[in-house]
């Protein structure tokens, strides 16, 4: 993913989001995901993936189920990627 992609940091890692890859989805898998097995701190924005709460809410709320990265992969068009802290 380039520097300019979309990032948010979260308990023990970070989001990436490529919104270039995003543009073209159509069915925002992530989103899907994030509605059913998260806590819905991603919405839709102008055809991208985006934060639905503050970032700090975001941090809190997060449960880093992996979800809307999976789904993302298998559904979507592989621009969400979830970055663990393996340290």
């Amino acid at each position: 993913m380039k520097s300019d992609d979309y990032r948010f940091r979260f308990r023990t890692g970070e989001i990436a989001i490529d919104h270039q890859k995003c543009k073209d989805c159509g069915n925002y898998a992530c989103i899907k995901a994030d509605s059913l097995f998260g806590t819905s701190v991603l919405r839709i924005r102008n055809r991208k993936p985006v934060l639905a709460v503050g970032l700090e809410d975001a941090k809190r709320l997060c449960n880093e189920c992996l979800a809307c990265e999976l789904y993302c992969q298998t559904y979507g068009k592989q621009g969400l990627r979830i970055e663990l802290d393996m340290s």
